[in-house]
């Protein structure tokens, strides 16, 4: 059986509090001991946290970097990713996770944020962790409401309740996003060319 993936979102090491750093370090042990796999983006600060906290409880880690060589990422990945895609590997971040828990943070993780909701990822915000974190949890980013970003007060509150969310999701036949249903109708129906062209039209409505 497939484990469930979660990525931990949150504050490098310039802007990363000493409260966001244990918080996110919680999160890594609360992840492993429900048997998930704790992503990150294999930095320092909130990154190397979560990590850090997921292999004091032997869960199995990864870490996602923008760079090209792969000695670059913290030392608590278990596997390693070099994308060599600069901080365009948020969207790779977010694509390959279940959910994604949001620590602290600055910009970078309100870009990571804003990409996941667009996708439709289930999102939780510890706002006790400030930042970013606290600004945008129980929120819409925008007036679609596409996924409300869950908020929580404590690293277990919010591993419970990403890995409630992603259960739900599952048991309703929600769990990929619109755009990958949307792909997915296509492979399935044969009048493939007319649900492309009725896509085409609604995307244009949205944009007038």
């Amino acid at each position: 059986m497939k484990k469930i993936q979660i990525a931990v979102l949150g504050s490098s090491k310039m802007i990363c509090t000493e409260n966001a750093y244990k918080i996110a370090e919680e999160v890594g042990k609360e992840l492993a001991k429900k048997k998930c796999i704790t992503i990150t983006g294999g930095g320092l600060g909130v990154m190397e946290a979560a990590l850090k906290g997921a292999k004091k409880e032997n869960g199995l880690t990864i870490a996602i970097i923008p760079w090209e060589n792969i000695k670059k990422a913290n030392d608590y990945a278990d596997v390693v990713i070099a994308t060599g895609i600069g901080w365009s590997r948020d969207a790779i971040n977010l694509n390959s996770c279940d959910g994604a828990i949001i620590v602290h943070g600055g910009a970078g993780t309100l870009n990571e944020a804003s990409y996941g909701y667009i996708i439709d990822k289930p999102l939780v915000a510890i706002k006790t962790s400030g930042g970013t974190a606290k600004q945008i949890a129980g929120t819409y980013l925008d007036i679609r409401k596409n996924e409300l970003i869950e908020s929580a007060n404590n690293a277990k509150e919010a591993v419970d309740k990403i890995l409630k969310i992603i259960q739900r999701r599952e048991k309703s036949g929600v769990a990929l996003s619109m755009f990958d249903r949307d792909l997915l109708r296509l492979e399935e129906n044969k009048d493939w060319e007319l649900i492309f062209r009725k896509r085409k039209k609604e995307l244009k409505k949205l944009q007038e």
